[in-house]
């Protein structure tokens, strides 16, 4: 038997919204993980979007750039829409499930990312094999649904914010692997004190806590002892730092911790290129101040620290050397199973405003898998059974938010 939600899509993509449906009462919209459609079998892609959210130009993007990642090193991410998660206890739940389900990531390297979107529940769950889960640590996973994929949402553009979440989920798959797409995020050395600190927040961390970082457990011990333990820097500089725990500050010279201070005494302090910088989210800046060594230093009596947002939206520019350029991708012609496709990739810096193009070979897209033995072939059916990829796992790994 064919799924509701499935027939729903059949029915929408044909004529559109009829009486009937509109009558459906709300259990009309409760699904079971067995119901959902696994694109891998349905048509050799990675997007179900049952919750009809998502343009089709938005879908053959996501399909190109997660057939290049997994062409890359083998990862791969599945990206499902739902109208709801009923009769799940939860969306997490509900995300473990299909996870599990289909087996995303390769077997034996278990590494598979689900991006799940309930319209329905208001909630983005991302799920994370056990494989990736220290290239995508569960902070990590929270901080791109609150920065890339809800703030999107709730101003209703759910193909931006759903293709900015699978870009920065890819940015972080790729950290082991060499790509010359991976973002610039070296602000100029000229802004910043000889005597700064070092980037690398995690020195002093115990080779053991470390050691550990594959396991749910250790994730979450990392996470607390990270976000607890001081880091020294100098009571008047600057520093930068792209660390997703960047500790407690404390200052160099008396140890004391660190005051946070109002953005608005920063800002005077902050070139125009930092500001723009500042205004679209590239760096966030703030000011620490040592309550005792400050009354004997001259202004600016404190100390500025720069947050380099690095999940591949923004680059330096060539021109200005700020980092202010924002990458924006359009499809000019999309892959198929039977010839590759073409990428326009635009550079536009927010300061200076210099502008570049490039076109990028977009790989044609890999033919649908045969059916497995004992599973329908039949696209109309559960598609749920079965493997997205080869054997991959999940333990609840990963992060979820609400819009």
């Amino acid at each position: 038997m064919q799924s509701v939600a499935l027939k729903l899509k059949q029915s929408l993509c044909a004529c559109g919204l009829s009486v009937a449906i509109l009558g459906f009462a709300p259990q009309s919209l409760a699904i079971t993980v067995e119901e959902v459609p696994n694109p891998r079998q349905v048509n050799g892609g990675w997007v179900t979007d049952m919750a009809q959210v998502l343009t089709p130009q938005t879908e053959a993007q996501i399909n190109e750039i997660i057939s290049k990642l997994e062409a890359e090193n083998g990862s791969e991410i599945a990206v499902v829409t739902v109208a709801e998660t009923a009769p799940s206890a939860t969306p997490k739940e509900f995300a473990t499930s299909l996870f599990n389900r289909w087996k995303i990531g390769k077997k034996g390297q278990d590494n598979g990312v689900l991006l799940l979107i309930s319209k329905g529940d208001r909630r983005v769950e991302i799920e994370t094999g056990y494989g990736v889960e220290s290239l995508l640590p569960d902070a990590k996973a929270g901080s791109i649904i609150q920065q890339e994929i809800t703030p999107r949402f709730k101003e209703n553009n759910f193909d931006g914010g759903t293709l900015a979440g699978t870009k920065a989920i890819i940015v972080a798959l790729q950290t082991n692997e060499p790509s010359t797409t991976s973002p610039n995020t070296n602000v100029p050395e000229a802004a910043y004190n000889a005597d700064a600190p070092s980037k690398n927040d995690n020195a002093g961390i115990p080779g053991w806590l470390l050691a550990g970082i594959g396991g749910i457990g250790g994730i979450g011990a990392i996470a607390y002892t990270l976000s607890r333990r001081p880091v020294y820097i100098e009571p008047k500089g600057r520093s930068q730092s792209d660390s997703w725990f960047p500790g407690r500050f404390h200052c160099a010279n008396c140890k004391q911790p660190l005051q946070h201070l109002k953005p608005d005494l920063l800002l005077p302090y902050l070139s125009k290129g930092e500001q723009v910088a500042q205004n679209i989210g590239s760096i966030q800046f703030e000011a620490w101040q040592c309550p005792t060594c400050s009354k004997t230093l001259s202004e600016p009596a404190f100390h500025i620290r720069a947050d380099i947002n690095n999940l591949g939206e923004f680059s330096n520019c060539p021109k200005c050397q700020e980092y202010t350029v924002i990458r924006n991708e359009k499809t000019l012609r999309h892959a198929t199973t039977f010839s590759d496709g073409i990428r326009l990739i635009t550079y536009d810096c927010q300061y200076c405003s210099d502008h570049r193009e490039e076109e990028e070979i977009i790989p044609r897209l890999p033919p649908p898998p045969p059916p497995s033995s004992g599973s329908s072939s039949s696209s109309g059916s559960s598609g749920g059974s079965g493997s997205s990829g080869g054997g991959g796992s999940s333990g609840g790994g990963g992060a979820g938010g609400s819009w």
